[in-house]
C-alpha cells in the first residue's frame, strides 16, 4: 500500500504541462493516466482525427470559457487564416 500513495504523490503533476491534477477548481486538471484532461483533451477531442465524444466534450469546454479555441476551430476559418 505504501507504493501505491508514493506512486500517486508522482503523478501529482501532469507529466506533459505540469498541471497539478484532480483539482476540485479546476476541470482541465483531471486526471487521465498521469496527465490532465487540458493536455489530451488537445490530442483526443482534435475535430480532424479525433475520438468524437471528447470533440464533443472539448467543444462544450470551448463554449464555456474553460479552454481557448484551437486554432482550427476559429469562428472567421481554418487554422492558417489570417
Amino acid at each position: 500500500m505504501v507504493e501505491i500513495a508514493v506512486r500517486r504523490q508522482d503523478k501529482a503533476k501532469c507529466g506533459i504541462c505540469g498541471r497539478p491534477l484532480d483539482r476540485p477548481d479546476d476541470p482541465l486538471s483531471l486526471d487521465c493516466g498521469g496527465d490532465c484532461w487540458g493536455c489530451i483533451g488537445e490530442i483526443e477531442g482534435d475535430p480532424e482525427d479525433g475520438y468524437p465524444p471528447a470533440i464533443r466534450k472539448v467543444q462544450r469546454e470551448i463554449a464555456l470559457g474553460l479552454r481557448p479555441p484551437f486554432a482550427c476551430l476559429r469562428p472567421t476559418g481554418g487554422p492558417d487564416e489570417d
